[in-house]
């Protein structure tokens, strides 16, 4: 609440209907006082969160759980890419017999190059090259895997995949004259389609802007296939490329085209493996000064070896001299450490205070004599101290030498490595040299294929491969962490969003706040439900567990939270009037089970420590509880001094031995008129009598909204107490009760809170439990509490 208004008198918003009491609050505070709606506190939006927590982890937990494991079920895929080289001839001109200026590459050429890597026939090619209709791996792997296979897949990395051999090495493509010999039947086509279509569906063709490149990506559930299916399509394509070239060329120029093709093959192998055994041996494709790492290691090694052997040298030197010297203080080591010359500079002060002494006192003066001993005590250090030095002296030669002999073996290590290297830079010559022999004998097939092209060759096109596909090892679908995280943050806000509304759609009251913006009543206390964990006081011993259930036994322990909520009720009580307490206070609720019987009961035993005479009595003559709760006989009791049996009133009235000022009328026999005998003016005399002899009396009585026993009560005496059990009370129902008592012109002091969860609202009752269950409390407190003096209340 905003403010305190369990004080506040009732009897404000009378003229409110009962429409408009019924309408739904949005979420924010209530200012009674204004009437005006406050500024929502984010703390509320936190508390529907943290209610509902379980619900909305629930729901989190579950979505993600079944996105993960349907991610998981689909295969891995991974794309595979080829780089080819497309170039249109210019053509010849002596064959056209006028020379031909470069212009813009022609729109329809590129075009019809792109269709063709996308045609069918040629992905046909590809299958028969590799007889992928034979292999259950091509179609197979694409479907999802069982949830097993998921799991397993979530908590283990996928096996490495050997890098295949590049198609050419090993497969040699089908052209299209090849295809044109076999013979397909129409069963044998039909059953080739679905290949067809996987790979025409899963084929990328990408033109690199700017330059003659083009990439021919291909994604399949098994990395080896990706990359044999986009180098072969590769390969056939050049395939078809060159026996297109070939059908109006000769022999030679067949020849000679197929003697280049072998020798760009050749080069580019000889290329990659000089590549190769460079990078395997750290060796540098140039000779650069500098380039080569290894060798400036050994000379940085060399360098420090000599630097560390002189130094070496110069501490042994001067430990090996300061040893031999006869005078230890004649060292300079010795003659610049710091503590020699702090202990000297001590040992001269002791001195010369000495010597102030002497000339007052005698050697046998005490203050001598102490001085006397601090100068020895200096002197014994001072000799000790040469000998300290020298031990630093040697451990630093020791540090020198260990560290000599530790660039030395780092040096022969280097060393011995950069003897190797040489052989393989040799190595590496002799590669680089048969490199350049063939890449010269291409450049002469090159030339003479020119000359020939010149003379005799047509247009047409080049193609050639630029770069083979790698084998891919890291999948790049599909998007399993981003679909995770999309569903785990839809199935985040839907939490919340469900547990707003049903937060909405919970129309129980469970806070002090849903009592002060719903019903209009001032909240007289706020009940903790008791907790199933008892703890106990500090220094004492663990406290027994209770072996009944009664009223009373809820307040056994005078510094529980629940303990303390009833004395705050009492608090209310006794200030809800002004001028004098009440006398007779009723207490009801809007339905059966709501704790009225118990908050009656607590409170009655709350008053009466204070030490006033109470009487409680049991109105419910419908369901009597009373007396069981006390342990007492409900033989005779409310109903036999209703109907004129007793007169005696005193006689029916029974005590509590547990607190003598507690006075307790149970309601006897159960009458089959029960409203007739409550709403009698006998019933009005007797609370009228007894007013006289207790000083305060509590009435239980039936619910409010099940039968009229409780308005007719609240005829009769001071005040009503409205019970309300937290979190499962209906709003409608509670407001209801409170404007039928209002109706009958009632008196309500107040709502009681009941039986509400800890972690609710009401932050004094969270954290009077803490303090309690820390042991805040000791039993000499408890003990204090229960001979408090009246004024305490």
């Amino acid at each position: 609440m905003t403010q305190d208004e369990r004080l506040i008198p009732a009897g404000r918003d009378l003229d409110r209907s009962l429409t408009e009491l019924a309408q739904t609050k949005p979420y924010g505070r209530y200012d009674r006082y204004s009437g005006a709606q406050t500024e929502t506190n984010l703390r509320e939006y936190l508390f529907v969160i943290l209610k509902r927590k379980w619900l909305i982890l629930s729901l989190v937990l579950v979505v993600t759980t079944l996105v993960t494991i349907q991610a998981y079920r689909q295969p891995s895929i991974y794309e595979a890419a080829t780089t080819i080289r497309i170039e249109a001839k210019p053509q010849s001109p002596l064959q056209t017999g006028q020379i031909v200026i470069n212009t813009a590459p022609d729109p329809s050429f590129w075009n019809t190059q792109l269709k063709l890597l996308e045609n069918p026939s040629l992905a046909r090619q590809v299958i028969v090259t590799l007889n992928l209709q034979k292999d259950p791996a091509f179609l197979g792997g694409q479907a999802q895997s069982g949830i097993f296979d998921s799991l397993k897949r979530i908590f283990t990395h996928e096996r490495p995949v050997t890098a295949a051999k590049t198609p050419s090495s090993d497969v040699q493509p089908v052209g299209e004259e090849q295809m044109k010999d076999r013979e397909f039947t129409p069963d044998e086509l039909t059953a080739l389609e679905p290949y067809e279509d996987s790979i025409v569906g899963n084929l990328t063709v990408e033109p690199v802007l700017g330059t003659s490149l083009v990439n021919i990506r291909y994604r399949h559930t098994n990395p080896v296939l990706a990359q044999k299916i986009a180098n072969t399509l590769a390969d056939v394509f050049i395939k078809n490329n060159v026996e297109r070239q070939e059908s109006g060329t000769s022999k030679a120029d067949v020849l000679l085209i197929q003697e280049i093709a072998k020798y760009q093959d050749k080069v580019k192998k000889e290329g990659d493996a000089r590549f190769g055994f460079a990078r395997d041996n750290d060796l540098p494709l140039d000779n650069a000064p500098g380039s080569n790492l290894d060798q400036v290691r050994t000379q940085t090694y060399s360098q420090q070896l000599l630097a560390a052997e002189n130094e070496r040298r110069n501490r042994v030197a001067a430990y090996e001299e300061a040893m031999a010297a006869s005078d230890p203080f004649s060292n300079p080591a010795v003659q610049k450490d710091e503590r020699i010359i702090e202990l000297r500079k001590k040992l001269s002060e002791l001195k010369d205070k000495e010597t102030a002494l002497l000339q007052k006192f005698t050697p046998e003066w005490p203050e001598v004599k102490q001085i006397q001993a601090q100068i020895k005590q200096v002197d014994e250090e001072l000799a000790k101290a040469p000998k300290e030095v020298l031990a630093s002296m040697k451990v630093s030669a020791d540090a020198a030498t260990k560290q000599q002999k530790s660039l030395e073996s780092a040096y022969l290590k280097a060393h011995n490595i950069t003897t190797q290297q040489t052989k393989n830079i040799v190595q590496l010559a002799a590669m680089t040299q048969e490199l350049t022999t063939d890449q010269q004998y291409l450049n002469t097939l090159l030339q003479k294929r020119r000359e020939l092209s010149a003379t005799s060759g047509t247009g047409g096109t080049n193609v050639s491969i630029s770069n083979y596909g790698r084998l891919p090892h890291e999948p790049v679908g599909p998007a399993r962490m981003r679909n995770i995280m999309i569903a785990f943050i839809l199935a985040l806000i839907s939490g919340i969003g469900l547990a707003f509304l049903l937060d909405v759609l919970d129309d129980t009251i469970k806070s002090v706040d849903d009592v002060d913006r719903y019903i209009h009543l001032p909240a007289l206390a706020l009940i903790p439900a008791a907790s199933s964990e008892k703890p106990r006081l500090r220094g004492g011993p663990a406290p027994a567990t209770l072996t009944h259930t009664t009223a009373l036994a809820m307040v056994g322990d005078v510094r529980s939270p629940i303990a303390e909520a009833y004395r705050h009720l009492r608090t209310s009580l006794l200030l809800s009037s002004a001028g004098t307490p009440p006398k007779t206070i009723l207490v009801t609720s809007s339905q059966p089970s709501e704790g009225k019987t118990t908050t009656a009961i607590n409170t009655a035993f709350m008053l009466a420590q204070t030490g006033a005479q109470i009487l409680i009595i049991d109105c419910d003559l419908r369901r009597p509880r009373l007396h069981a709760q006390f342990s007492l006989s409900n033989v005779r009791g409310l109903t036999n001094c209703l109907s004129g049996e007793s007169d005696d009133i005193d006689s029916l009235i029974q005590t509590y031995d547990k607190q003598p000022n507690l006075r307790v009328l149970p309601s006897g026999p159960i009458p089959p008129n029960p409203a007739e005998l409550l709403g009698s003016e006998e019933m009005r005399n007797l609370l009228t009598t007894l007013s006289t002899k207790f000083t305060h009396i509590i009435v239980d009585s039936p619910p409010a909204i099940s039968f009229t026993d409780a308005s007719i009560l609240s005829t009769f005496v001071d005040g009503v107490i409205l019970v309300v059990h937290g979190g499962r009370s209906s709003r409608a129902v509670v407001r209801r009760a409170r404007q039928q008592l209002l109706d009958v012109g009632a008196n309500i002091f107040g709502v009681v809170l009941n039986n509400v969860k800890m972690e609710s609202h009401d932050y004094y009752y969270a954290g009077y439990a803490e303090y309690y269950k820390s042991g805040y409390y000791t039993e000499d407190d408890a003990e204090a509490d229960k001979t408090a003096p009246a004024a305490s209340g």
